[in-house]
């Protein structure tokens, strides 16, 4: 909302009152014009005459006294000026009215154009005017030279270059010591006086559209007058409305990508969703039937990890991958790491995906509520005092009033899918150091079906059919900055998880978890050059699971079938433990000069469900060719533990070892200015001790005896000026391979989601009258397949056994998508509102996600992808 654009109550007795004053304060400014003016008769104002109040000079430069001609005594010369003031209080026009001689006429308009005033008002707000200005040249002794400088600065707002209103200001030195905290006016303008010369850090709190951050140089006797804009980047609490402008810390790892957070939710076929954004960075597979699966450089979706603000969550998306677990509107930004990730990160070999929230605005109230026909939601934030911030939000979905109506007849719908979403945080800035934050998040996904008829060829599917996830989290992190160069950040969480999932009567997994999690981490800037960094995180969960089943397979490479359920031996489990999984780790940060920083990281992890533990180093060095571009290399050990069923005494292997990878990368950065950002990546892992299951199932079930290696190249160009953006867009080539061995005597195979050639194209333009039309376009290599090159009768159950050929020896045909979003916006006094169309799959193809068999396997017919869908929606924001 505009400043000034709401209207509490009680303002028209306050604005009387502030008339008033105006109205004493003119008087008084020109009472001693109106006495030298005989005979000047007074009416009476008009009540609707506008208030003017005159500029005020607040900055007197002196004029050099012209060289005085040899022969000739100094004499005192006055001049008159024409002088326009600016709306900034910026000197923007000068002209000569009397002359006192050419050079005193060229001194004094040259000290003129360097005057600052308050600007002129009417009603309150600037105005610029023009004004008469006499001055006089004095004869006296020449000005000792001025030792400080100041700095003027302008606070507006990207989007139409209105002023951004008054907003916190703080002015910090190069020893990072406090030298000014003020408050910009309501024409966004602040002046800092006496500035001794050097560079400053300014902070502007820019509440909904973020906090900007910037340097600046001052320098003595000049006045550095700069013009900041807040929605360089937009903000992730406001997409197409607010906007922030983040400074990243320095990079400790080869490869993170970010993307603005106004592009993420703005890329078609994500229906706003950020976080579904995320698939269209290179080295990012794309997941069957969009499922919303994390498939990171041919690695499996569960050796990559979640983090919330710094806690790793359990999943990301509701169920189907239809959206995110966390509101879009109350995100910061989103980090991806491909590979070669920091020590701060541990436990998995694949990627990271590092989400981080928004703090609430300190400014005012604001909100967001958006439906559509898959869910709806509404979010709120708002200030309690100028310490304490909360915001909060909530989603549901609106499928359950749409999947009974086209569900099959023979199967009964106990509970159509629903999911929710919930968030909550206070924000709490005890001190200029110190930042406390509370926050509470959680989602809950629910799907009950009855199977009336055996489906497909295997009786066991028949019956009741369910599946719930969800978790709670529950968060507390300080934020503090102990001295001049030490800063300390603390996190707790802890809350439940839950699973269920049942699959006709032969099947049912149903657990229970607590996840505690704890991080410390330090940080000492040393010198300016070099930086350590210590850390400490502790995952712990007391695990409650009951398992019915059959002997749990490997997560991937099992084939075509998996076997038939009615066909295998049931096993029972209960799981009743507590995991407890400490890890220690280190890094140092160095500039080796202008041009090299070198990072060196070292960490500790331990798993008590094996009782192992690993030592993981890692390295990177960042080259800096020239300021627009940087060659990135890195190499890096990672560890992860095995999953709970492999490594549960009764169903799996206790004595198992952790599963290892190292990461190599190389990279190539350009950036040229205002124009897109080039970027190649060559990167190689290979794998090692990955849990791999015994000849027929036998104990201890699961053994360290896989390997794997994943190689391949990334190419991207992000097009996202800096000036005008109009447009915005990515595109991106990966090309990789993935491949595993399943023992010392197997062959080597593909990978489940191996995708040689990945594609992605996504340009979005804002037209005229505020209509934004986008699209994404997808060209991918099919998911490998197993053939079925025969089958054997199982006499017991009444049901053919698949036998399969080689595992993922064929492939299912290209995969090729476009996705459309048209986006119309209205700003109405106050509040805007939004209307969008995000159509995912927009000329409806056909792809094939996999192979249907008939009851023998003898026959076959292509499985098909999700058709078009249509997502309408209306969004309002105040």
């Amino acid at each position: 909302m505009p400043p000034g654009a709401w209207v509490p109550f009680g303002v028209s007795y306050a604005g009387a009152v502030l008339r008033l004053a105006g109205v004493l304060l003119v008087v008084f400014a020109f009472a001693s014009g109106a006495a030298a003016q005989a005979g000047l008769q007074m009416e009476a104002e008009p009540e609707d005459k506008p208030l003017i109040t005159p500029p005020k000079l607040i900055r007197f430069v002196e004029a050099d006294y012209p060289e005085t001609p040899e022969g000739e005594e100094p004499t005192e010369v006055e001049v008159e000026l024409d002088i326009v003031v600016g709306k900034d209080g910026l000197v923007t026009e000068v002209s000569m009215a009397r002359s006192g001689g050419e050079a005193f006429d060229e001194a004094a308009l040259a000290a003129a154009r360097q005057f600052v005033f308050e600007p002129a008002r009417k009603d309150w707000e600037p105005i610029a005017a023009r004004i008469r200005y006499r001055y006089v040249f004095e004869l006296k002794e020449p000005p000792e030279e001025l030792t400080t400088g100041w700095l003027k600065g302008t606070v507006l707002l990207a989007e139409d270059d209105s002023a951004a209103g008054a907003g916190a200001v703080e002015v910090v030195d190069a020893r990072d010591q406090l030298v000014r905290d003020l408050v910009a006016g309501p024409d966004g303008t602040f002046i800092v006086t006496d500035l001794e010369p050097g560079k400053y850090k300014v902070h502007i709190a820019g509440g909904e559209y973020g906090d900007l951050r910037a340097q600046e140089e001052v320098s003595a006797g000049q006045v550095t007058q700069v013009i900041y804009r807040l929605g360089a980047k937009k903000s992730a609490a406001y997409q197409g409305f607010g906007a922030t402008a983040v400074v990243d810390a320095p990079p400790r790892e080869v490869v993170k990508r970010t993307i603005d957070k106004d592009e993420l939710t703005r890329i078609p076929g994500t229906r706003g969703d950020a976080l579904r954004a995320v698939e269209i960075l290179p080295g990012v597979a794309r997941p069957p039937f969009g499922i919303g699966l994390l498939i990171v450089r041919g690695a499996a979706p569960q050796d990559s990890e979640f983090f919330i603000d710094g806690i790793p969550v359990p999943l990301i998306y509701h169920f189907g991958g239809l959206t995110s677990v966390y509101n879009s509107y109350m995100l910061e930004r989103i980090d991806f790491y491909p590979g070669n990730f920091s020590t701060r990160y541990g436990r998995r070999t694949g990627g990271i995906l590092e989400v981080t929230t928004r703090d609430p605005a300190r400014d005012r109230v604001h909100g967001v509520a958006e439906i559509s026909v898959i869910d709806t939601f509404v979010t709120i934030e708002s200030p309690i005092t100028d310490k304490v911030q909360i915001s909060g939000g909530f989603r549901r979905s609106l499928l359950d009033l749409v999947f009974p109506a086209v569900a099959p007849d023979d199967i009964g719908v106990r509970q159509a899918p629903v999911y929710y979403d919930y968030q909550f945080k206070l924000n709490f800035l005890p001190t200029k150091r110190d930042r406390v934050r509370i926050s509470a998040y959680g989602a809950n996904d629910r799907l009950e079906l009855l199977f009336e008829e055996v489906q497909g060829d295997d009786p066991a599917i028949r019956g009741q059919t369910e599946l719930k996830t969800a978790f709670y989290n529950n968060q507390i992190d300080w934020t503090r900055k102990v001295g001049d160069k030490v800063e300390q950040e603390l996190a707790f969480n802890v809350g439940p998880q839950q699973i269920r999932f049942g699959l006709g009567d032969e099947f049912r997994l149903d657990g229970w978890f607590i996840q505690m999690y704890g991080r410390g981490e330090w940080r000492y800037q040393i010198t300016e050059r070099v930086r350590l960094i210590a850390g400490v995180d502790v995952f712990a969960s007391p695990v409650r699971l009951d398992y019915v089943g059959p002997q749990p397979d490997p997560a991937e490479g099992g084939g075509s079938q998996q076997g038939s359920l009615a066909g295998q031996e049931t096993v029972f489990a209960t799981v009743d433990s507590n995991v407890v999984r400490p890890a220690l780790y280190f890094e140092s940060d160095a500039s080796l000069g202008k041009l090299v920083q070198l990072i060196l990281g070292l960490r500790f992890d331990y798993f008590s469900e094996i009782t192992g533990y690993s030592v993981d180093p890692r390295l990177t060095t960042i080259f800096k060719v020239r300021d627009d571009m940087r060659v990135k290399a890195g190499v890096g050990i990672f560890s992860q533990p095995p999953e709970f069923q492999e490594s549960e005494p009764t169903i799996g292997n206790p004595n198992l070892d952790p599963f290892k990878a190292v990461h190599v990368g190389l990279g190539w950065e350009y950036e040229p200015a205002l124009i897109a950002r080039f970027g190649v990546e060559a990167f190689y892992k290979y794998l090692w001790d990955r849990p791999v299951a015994t000849p027929s199932g036998q104990a201890p079930f699961f053994v360290n005896q896989g390997i794997g290696r994943i190689y391949g190249a990334e190419f991207s160009i992000n097009m996202r000026p800096k000036e005008g953006r109009q447009y915005f867009g990515y595109l991106s080539y990966t090309l990789s391979r993935s491949e595993r061995k399943d023992g010392p005597n197997q062959p080597w195979r593909l990978f489940d989601f191996d995708q040689t050639h990945i594609l992605t194209a996504a340009f979005v333009y804002n037209f005229p009258r505020n209509w934004e039309i986008g699209g994404t376009f997808r060209l991918v290599s099919g998911n490998p397949a197993t053939p079925v090159i025969g089958s054997v009768y199982d006499a017991l159950n009444d049901v053919y056994i698949p036998i399969d050929g080689r595992v993922n020896s064929i492939r299912n045909p290209l995969f090729n998508q476009l996705d459309v979003r048209i986006q119309k916006k209205w700003t109405f006094e106050g509040w805007r509102l939004a209307v969008f169309l995000d159509i995912r799959n927009a000329y409806n193809y056909q792809n094939q996600e996999g192979i249907i068999y008939n009851y023998d396997f003898s026959q076959q017919t292509p499985l098909l992808g999700l058709p078009i869908i249509p997502a309408l929606g209306v969004r309002g924001e105040f």
